[in-house]
């Protein structure tokens, strides 16, 4: 699933204000549990007045009176006394040397500090900081209110984020409910959205005036179509009204070559028609084969069968082989090979070279009438005959068209000007190697 740029850029800003949230709170912890923390060297200093004192007031007790002595002085601490055996407690060797010098210890917590009653018996101060401590920086209001400034930006930014995914998704509900009628409808003004819509709207707009285009341009084929078998069909239905009239032997099998002549004139036409419309759109899988370029060039004469139109193939280039759909290339190719025989008076050449990096350029050349300026472009329209009067010009007006669309997918282009030879110079453009 492919994720736009811009909606990876909000999830990133999301995690950023998250962990920068984590991060506030944590230091603000960090901040609060060092406000209450203090060195080993200041915390033995502040345990050795407690722990003399201590050993002042249990100094000549034992047993049960010592016991109750130190119940009744720790309901003045606030942190747990106990009286613990010094052969229980594990210290470094330097802290029994400390203890025989009335110096308070820590032991392996640092919540836990000790004190030598005598030479057998240790007084355990602690835990004595812990939640305790923390509780009562918690219970501060300067800390909640740190901790709510420096947290403020934080429901800011989701509420902003929030409020966007809203008006995003009341942007697409809107393009949705317009998607179905730009189709019929290329001029719909798009709903109102911000700049980063912007490219998508113009890509929209873009593909329904391709799709209207695309749509005027079939009904013109449909209508080219059905203006062209309105001719051959008019025939026929004439010829068999003849036929059923009771012609003689010679008028029927005028006619009957006439229907067969429309017969054959309405297949070519259907076939026309429908390798036009498959053309329409990007063929499913455009072969990327190599091609001998001048083998394949001399098939395509040869195929032509030019026993009385001599033909020349003149090969100006360097490459030797090109990449792409032979089957497309030889619809290109033979179109207009068949375009400058029917137009052509005697003469016809086939050249290629080089054109710049990567591409050659195929000329096809003829004696014939030429093609006028203004009608260069309008001359690879479907059905478009320049002189339809032509006893010798028998095709559809689909020959060009299906070269031109042929070229498009196989990432090339045709274009007309004037020939060498007096007629007209067809020249294609091919890549080497396709895409």
């Amino acid at each position: 699933m492919h994720i736009k740029p811009a909606a990876r850029a909000h999830a990133l800003a999301l995690l950023a204000c998250l962990a920068w949230g984590a991060l506030t709170i944590w230091l603000l912890f960090l901040s609060a549990k060092s406000a209450v923390g203090v060195s080993e060297y200041s915390f033995r200093r502040l345990m050795g007045g407690p722990g003399y004192l201590l050993v002042e007031q249990l100094r000549g007790l034992s047993g049960e009176a010592r016991e109750q002595r130190l119940q009744e002085l720790q309901r003045r601490f606030q942190f747990p006394l106990t009286l613990v055996p010094r052969d229980s407690v594990e210290l470094a060797p330097e802290a029994g040397v400390m203890l025989d010098n009335e110096h308070a210890v820590l032991g392996v917590s640092e919540e836990i500090a000790y004190y030598a009653l005598d030479r057998n018996t240790l007084i355990q101060f602690g835990p004595m900081w812990g939640a305790a401590a923390m509780e009562d920086v918690l219970n501060l209001r300067i800390y909640w209110l740190t901790a709510a400034a420096a947290a403020l930006p934080l429901p800011l930014l989701l509420l902003a984020a929030w409020h966007r995914r809203r008006k995003r998704a009341a942007t697409l509900s809107a393009l949705s409910s317009s998607l179905s009628q730009l189709a019929r409808t290329p001029a719909l003004i798009l709903p109102t959205a911000s700049a980063e819509w912007a490219p998508l709207l113009a890509a929209l707009q873009q593909h329904a005036h391709h799709i209207a285009a695309m749509s005027e341009r079939h009904k013109e084929v449909s209508q080219a179509v059905s203006h062209e078998l309105r001719t051959p069909l008019a025939r026929m239905r004439f010829a068999l009204a003849l036929l059923e009239r009771g012609a003689d032997d010679d008028t029927r099998r005028r006619l009957q070559e006439r229907l067969l002549k429309d017969v054959v004139e309405l297949e070519s036409l259907v076939r026309a028609s429908l390798a036009f419309a498959r053309l329409a759109d990007a063929p499913a899988a455009l072969a990327r084969e190599p091609v001998m370029l001048r083998s394949w060039l001399q098939e395509e004469l040869d195929a032509l069968e030019l026993a009385r139109q001599p033909a020349e193939l003149v090969i100006d280039t360097t490459a030797r082989e090109l990449r792409g759909d032979r089957a497309l290339l030889h619809l290109i190719v033979r179109n207009l090979l068949v375009n400058a025989c029917t137009y052509g008076h005697g003469r016809l050449r086939l050249s290629v070279a080089n054109h710049g990096s990567g591409h050659i350029v195929l000329h096809v050349d003829d004696d014939g009438p030429g093609v006028a300026r203004e009608d260069r472009e309008r001359i690879f329209e479907p059905f478009v005959r320049l002189m339809p009067h032509d006893a010798d010009n028998t095709g559809h007006g689909l020959g060009l068209a299906l070269a031109k669309r042929a070229a498009h997918w196989q990432q090339g282009d045709i274009q007309v000007t004037r020939s060498p030879l007096g007629g007209a110079r067809f020249s294609l453009l091919l890549p080497l190697r396709l895409d």
